[in-house]
C-alpha cells in the first residue's frame, strides 16, 4: 500500500487559502448544543438593573435571564410592561365606571402615584386646577373630576405595584411561549426586510 502526497497545487482553489481551522469549520457542522447568542448590551444591562432592585427572593425567578438568549430577555420585557400597563387601566376603568374606590392613601406609593399621575394627566389636559399635594393628603374633595381621576390611578398604581411578584412570575413563566409564538417570528420577519433591501 503506498501513500502519495497530494501537493498544494492539486487542491480545489477556494481551499488553497483558507487556514488549516477555517477548512476544518467548513466541513464541521456546528454544534447543536452550543450555548444561544447573548443578549445585546442594553437589554441585558437595563435586565440586571431591574434585577438588582428586585426583592432576594423574586431573583431566583429572574437572574436565569441574564443568560438567556436574547428573545428570551425581549419576551421578559414586553410582557413585564404588558403585565404593569394592563391592571393599571383595568383598575382605573373598574374603580371609574364601578363607581367604587379603596382607601390605600395609607400605603407606600400612594403620594408618588399622585404626584406621578397628576402630571401625566395635567399634561395630557384630562384635569385642569387639581394639586397634587393636596390629594395626596386627602384635603382635596373627591366630587371634583380631576380629583376623582388622580384618585383612581393612584389607587390603581398602588394596587399594580402590590401585584409586583404576581407579575414577575407571570412573565418569567410565559417567556418562552411568548419568545417562541410573537418575538422570534417577528425578529426573522424583520431581518428578512432588511435582507431583501
Amino acid at each position: 500500500m503506498s501513500f502519495r502526497r497530494i501537493s498544494a497545487l492539486s487542491r480545489p482553489l477556494h481551499m488553497r487559502f483558507l487556514s488549516r481551522s477555517s477548512r476544518r469549520n467548513l466541513t464541521t457542522p456546528p454544534n447543536p448544543t452550543s450555548p444561544p447568542p447573548p443578549p445585546p448590551k442594553d437589554a441585558q444591562s437595563r435586565l440586571r438593573r431591574f434585577n438588582n432592585r428586585l426583592p432576594s427572593f423574586l431573583r431566583a425567578y429572574t437572574t436565569p435571564l441574564l443568560t438567556a438568549p436574547a428573545t428570551h430577555v425581549t419576551s421578559f420585557l414586553i410582557l413585564h410592561e404588558i403585565s404593569a400597563v394592563l391592571p393599571l387601566f383595568g383598575l382605573v376603568a373598574a374603580f371609574h365606571y364601578g363607581n367604587w374606590l379603596p382607601d390605600l392613601t395609607s400605603y407606600s406609593g400612594f403620594e408618588d402615584g399622585t404626584r406621578r399621575f397628576t402630571r401625566w394627566l395635567k399634561k395630557k389636559g384630562w384635569v385642569e386646577d387639581v394639586d397634587a399635594d393636596e390629594v395626596a393628603s386627602g384635603m382635596a374633595t373627591e366630587e371634583r373630576v380631576g380629583v376623582r381621576l388622580v384618585l383612581e390611578f393612584a389607587t390603581a398604581y398602588v394596587a399594580t405595584k402590590a401585584l409586583l411578584p404576581l407579575r414577575i412570575a407571570g412573565s418569567v413563566w410565559a417567556t418562552p411561549w411568548f419568545a417562541r409564538v410573537a418575538v422570534a417570528p417577528i425578529g426573522r420577519g424583520v431581518r428578512g426586510l432588511f435582507r431583501r433591501r
